[in-house]
């Protein structure tokens, strides 16, 4: 249900053009709907001039070289003894062994580059030739963030190596490419890896459960996609409860108060306030409205999902979260010395959000009913 990620990306362009309308009275959908179809036009031109050939049965030429060249370092042939950096180069050594220690792991990071290598050119044809946001969705979990998701499941390990081949890096790759690694190196030393690690986990340990019967992987897919049944349904007009045109004064609040960031007279923070705090009106309406809660919730709130969202407000990813932050901060910033934003009070409205049932209040049961049942199957 979290169509924010959709509204917050596409806003700018949506709206951009009517930035001078003066009287003219702005049809906030069509002009959102507008942005979207941009944003989509720019994907599918990038994907299809650079990526797929011209019928889109297969890559382009320069994908399958690209492909050609790092198959070897992710597929490689079988390797005895100590690993030789010359065989080794893109990757380099550390994270080769890391690689090695798993086990019956180790072949995973191979087996999901021949998924993408064989389906990878199918799954971007379908995207591009897709007439739906719903497809869209759909698309992009069953051929690139499913298939993530299950070999982290399958190997969690992998989490750790993929990290340990940032953090000690003894690659040649800037070597041969000529270029300075001191920035690299920068990033690498003073970015918080272990709270992104603590979060990921966190999310690992309730999408790769079972739930209710159900595949948690397959379920958060589910919930995620509901944002594009949204748009499917905004921009056909239908006036549905899985639609913004239900909540469209909540919605073009939302949009208004984006528009209006200032961000010479404003401070970051503030705009982080206001920012949520348009955001959760909006939702008030979406998923708490009497009349639609319970169709809202059947088409995202399963037990998986409850659990996510307890998972994104606890305290231990909360507090990940600010560490993770305080450690970006100094690598964005123009100036370094330049105090970090406090985000904890938009955070903390934020978390409170997720808890459906107390953010719903009186005005609906749905969550709490089916917050009771998820439990009751856990006892």
């Amino acid at each position: 249900m979290k169509i924010i990620c959709v509204l917050v990306s596409c806003f700018a362009l949506a709206t951009a053009q009517y930035e001078d309308a003066g009287d003219f009275e702005i049809d906030y959908f069509q002009a959102f709907e507008m942005g979207m179809s941009q944003a989509i036009s720019y994907w599918n031109g990038l994907i299809k001039e650079s990526m797929l050939n011209d019928d889109m049965t297969a890559f382009n030429s320069s994908i399958i070289g690209m492909l050609a060249m790092v198959e070897p370092h992710i597929c490689p042939a079988q390797q005895t003894g100590k690993c030789k950096p010359d065989e080794n180069w893109m990757l380099g050594c550390n994270c080769r062994n890391g690689f090695k220690r798993l086990g019956e792991c180790r072949a995973k990071p191979c087996q999901l580059f021949t998924h993408f290598k064989n389906k990878g050119a199918e799954g971007l044809a379908k995207f591009v030739k897709a007439e739906s946001y719903t497809e869209r969705y759909s698309v992009v979990f069953e051929y690139f963030a499913n298939p993530i998701s299950r070999a982290l499941c399958e190997c969690p390990g992998l989490l750790d190596a993929s990290i340990n081949c940032v953090t000690n890096y003894d690659g040649q790759l800037f070597t041969l490419l000529g270029g300075d690694r001191t920035g690299f190196d920068h990033v690498v030393k003073n970015f918080n890896w272990r709270s992104l690690k603590t979060i990921f986990k966190s999310y690992m340990d309730v999408g790769c459960a079972q739930k209710d019967g159900k595949d948690c992987i397959t379920e958060l897919a589910k919930m995620y996609s509901i944002a594009g049944t949204f748009l499917d349904n905004t921009f056909s007009s239908r006036d549905t409860c899985l639609s913004m045109i239900r909540f469209e004064d909540e919605f073009v609040t939302y949009l208004q108060t984006v528009a209006s960031f200032n961000m010479t007279t404003e401070s970051i923070s503030s705009i982080a306030n206001r920012f949520i705090d348009a955001y959760l009106e909006m939702q008030q309406e979406a998923i708490c409205e009497p009349s639609c809660a319970g169709e809202v919730a059947d088409a995202f709130y399963s037990c998986c999902a409850k659990d996510a969202f307890e998972a994104m407000a606890s305290k231990p990813v909360a507090k990940a979260y600010g560490k993770l932050w305080a450690s970006i901060w100094p690598l964005i910033a123009e100036n370094s010395e330049r105090k970090r934003p406090n985000f904890s009070e938009a955070f903390k409205k934020y978390t409170a959000f997720l808890d459906l049932n107390s953010f719903c209040g009186a005005r609906t049961d749905v969550y709490k009913v089916r917050n009771d049942r998820c439990d009751a199957l856990e006892a």
